[in-house]
Order: structure tokens, then C-alpha cells, then sequence
């Protein structure tokens, strides 16, 4: 089972820094209109990921009834550290696994835990993607 997640919510100038796309593709764009943002992309990674990503959002994975999820019972040091094994971190270590995580790596597996935050405090509604 692959598994992504994805929010929808009302737009904010103040959240352009971690929108999908540039400034500028959002320069007509009105406050307060819906927009649907990956947060986390889909991970191909096998079922054991894609349970252990559900089990970080507080989702059963195959129960459809909590694929939209509260935001604010995420455990957050628990995707941290999972978005860590799983996400590409710094261009050096993409292709070759790094021994010790450098710091561009942990800054690379936390931002989709840095847009979470923003989008929920934004009023996004989240929703997890089961695939497979």
C-alpha cells in the first residue's frame, strides 16, 4: 500500500512559502479561495510504509471513516523522524544513503511537518490517501 496526503483549505498570501507552486503562479489568485496542496507526496515504499505514515497521522489505514484526520493529533516527532527515513534528504545523499543524517537532510524530511503546521493553523481540512 502506497499512501499520500493532501489538504484542502482557503488560500492566504501568507502562506505562499510552502504552497506547491511559485509566488507567482498565485499572483490572481483571491484570498479565501479552496486549494488542494500535497503535503506529503505518495510514498511507493511498500505496505509496511504506508501503515507505519497512517499510524504517525493517527488513521487506520484501510478504515475510510478516519482518512480525514485532525491535524493537531498528528504526532509530530513521529512523522519527523518517519518522513526521514522515507523522504530523498540533500542532493548528496539522494543517490548514495547517508551514514549520519547531515542537516540538510533534516531540514528536507521536516518541511511537509512545517507545512502541516500551517496549513492546520490556516484551517486546511487534511486527508489520507490509501493506494493498493
Amino acid at each position: 500500500m502506497s499512501a499520500e496526503v493532501l489538504a484542502i483549505g482557503p488560500f492566504r498570501r501568507a502562506l505562499l512559502p510552502v504552497l506547491s507552486h511559485s509566488a507567482e503562479r498565485y499572483a490572481a489568485t483571491r484570498e479565501g479561495v479552496s486549494l488542494v496542496e500535497s503535503v506529503i507526496p505518495m510514498l511507493h515504499h511498500g505496505n509496511t510504509v504506508g501503515r507505519e505514515l497512517a499510524h504517525c497521522l493517527g488513521v487506520e489505514p484501510w478504515d475510510f471513516n478516519t482518512h480525514v484526520f485532525d491535524p493537531w493529533r498528528v504526532d509530530l516527532e513521529a512523522l519527523r523522524a518517519f518522513l526521514g527515513r522515507y523522504l530523498p534528504g540533500c542532493a548528496a545523499h539522494r543517490s548514495l544513503p547517508a551514514r549520519e543524517t547531515c542537516e540538510a537532510c533534516r531540514r528536507a524530511s521536516s518541511l511537509p511537518v512545517d507545512k502541516l503546521i500551517l496549513l492546520r493553523e490556516a484551517g486546511f481540512e487534511f486527508f489520507f490517501l490509501p493506494n493498493g
